[in-house]
């Protein structure tokens, strides 16, 4: 019982520091070191008027924290003294501190003695590290050449060799460190998203996770989507992108499809694929008829307007010559005394080892919902805090690797929620980066490595009716 309130609250507590998340917020500690009380005044960026952010005066040696956004301009004005009625300036004048809101995170200001400043952000301790480096090789090139009472070019080859060792040892010495926390800060968030996993997928009225911000895309096809943007890093995005599929649009997929749904089944250790409980669906696929795409076909527009949104959203400028069929995945509800719903467990549908990607892999994702269930079938970002209800005609796009063709470390890793009432139809399409017609996504196995002289399978399985 303890552990389930335990998970409750801390679902709860992510839920709202989701929600309150904002690519241009910030969170300023200011501390008061300046020996007298303060107000703090946020400054108007057009009309220069002050209004005044302190509920109440703050107090030599407290810490205010202030919400704000980028660039947002502050002014700490001090309190005169309640026996003087004076301040401590030149003839009893009031001294003030101003600072803005910088780019950076974790930021902290000090306001010190006389109202003088310091302004620390997660730059400026960066460079502070890099000072103390670089001060303290200094100091060992500037010895080495006092010592040095016939300094030549020989000798000056031996000073720039001392320094450059010294910078790197220190350098990798910094980085081990950033390492060593963000592992540690790693384990706490997969920690704490296997807790609430199953909490959040057993709570059928939860809603979609909060957006960081909120964007219209314009497709080829004219139309504006909306899109709610949940995560947006260079390794790892994840959009819902509104009335992406239309109800007809669903129909052609599924007259396309037509019997041929199989058991769904997960990559192997062998490279190949396997039957799975963390897997219960039933699929087939589509290969898009690319060479009927002058003729309007309705598969074909599908499949465009997904490669132009992916490369929209992450500038991967993939093609699709070479890519994978339209998966068609359908999850039934059996209602919720059903030991084994139809659900698919924790997974990532690429590499999220934080490696450098493998030519002809998958990259991203994008998941078209055309029926949703009365109950259950919600999508899971448990590294990210982000939990996506289904809505028809809506889509969910992530992607997973970083321009610096490196892979995402976790944060895309999801699962389907297990599907209680009703039926889940989705369509998806896993697009890979490095493909194409002379090497194409079958010409590699479920490990990433390409064939070689190995046979394929092409038994095909009876499947049943949509």
């Amino acid at each position: 019982m303890a552990l389930c309130k335990y998970s409750i609250f801390l679902f709860l507590f992510l839920g709202k520091v989701s929600a309150s998340r904002n690519l241009q917020e910030r969170t300023i500690l200011i501390h008061n070191l300046s020996g007298r009380r303060f107000d703090i005044y946020w400054i108007h960026p057009q009309t220069h008027e002050k209004s005044n952010q302190s509920p109440s005066s703050v107090m030599n040696g407290a810490t205010f924290a202030l919400n704000s956004f980028i660039s947002h301009a502050f002014e700490a004005i001090e309190v005169p003294s309640a026996r003087t009625d004076s301040c401590s300036g030149k003839n009893g004048a009031c001294r003030s501190a101003s600072f803005a809101v910088t780019e950076s995170h974790n930021q902290v200001v000090n306001i010190l003695k006389k109202f003088s400043v310091e302004h620390h952000d997660d730059v400026s301790r960066a460079r502070a590290g890099a000072n103390e480096v670089t001060s303290s090789c200094e100091k060992i090139a500037l010895s080495f050449l006092d010592s040095d009472d016939n300094f030549n070019e020989k000798s000056a080859k031996s000073v720039v060799d001392e320094m450059k060792e010294c910078v790197q040892q220190g350098v990798a010495g910094k980085i081990e460190e950033l390492n060593e926390e963000r592992n540690f800060q790693a384990s706490i968030r997969t920690s704490m998203g296997e807790l609430i996993e199953d909490y959040t997928c057993k709570d059928h009225d939860l809603n979609t996770t909060t957006p960081i911000e909120t964007k219209n895309w314009r497709g080829i096809d004219g139309k504006m989507r909306n899109v709610q943007i949940m995560v947006e890093r260079d390794y790892a995005k994840i959009h819902v992108v509104k009335n992406f599929i239309s109800e007809d649009e669903c129909q052609a997929i599924k007259d396309t499809v037509g019997n041929h749904l199989y058991a769904a089944t997960v990559a192997n250790e062998s490279g190949g694929s396997t039957l799975s409980p963390n897997r219960k669906a039933k699929q087939g696929s589509i290969a898009v008829p690319w060479h009927l795409e002058g003729s309007g076909n309705v598969v074909t527009k599908i499949g465009r307007r997904i490669f132009e949104y992916t490369n929209h959203a992450t500038g991967y400028n993939l093609d699709v010559d070479g890519q994978e069929d339209l998966m068609i995945i359908k999850y039934n509800g059996r209602g919720p005394d059903d030991k084994e719903p139809d659900r698919y467990m924790p997974h990532c549908d690429g590499d999220c080892t934080g490696l450098p990607q493998k030519i002809g892999n998958r990259v991203a994702t994008m998941v078209l919902y055309c029926d949703v269930p009365e109950v259950g079938g919600a999508t899971n970002f448990r590294n990210s805090n982000i939990h996506v209800k289904p809505e028809k005609g809506n889509s969910i796009f992530f992607s997973y690797m970083g321009s610096d063709k490196v892979m995402d470390n976790g944060f895309t890793e999801h699962s389907g929620c297990p599907v209680i009432e009703g039926q889940k139809l989705i369509i998806t399409q896993w697009m890979r980066y490095g493909v194409d017609n002379e090497n194409p996504w079958d010409s590699f196995n479920t490990l990433g490595v390409k064939y070689t002289s190995e046979e394929e399978n092409d038994e095909e399985e009876e499947g049943e009716e949509l």
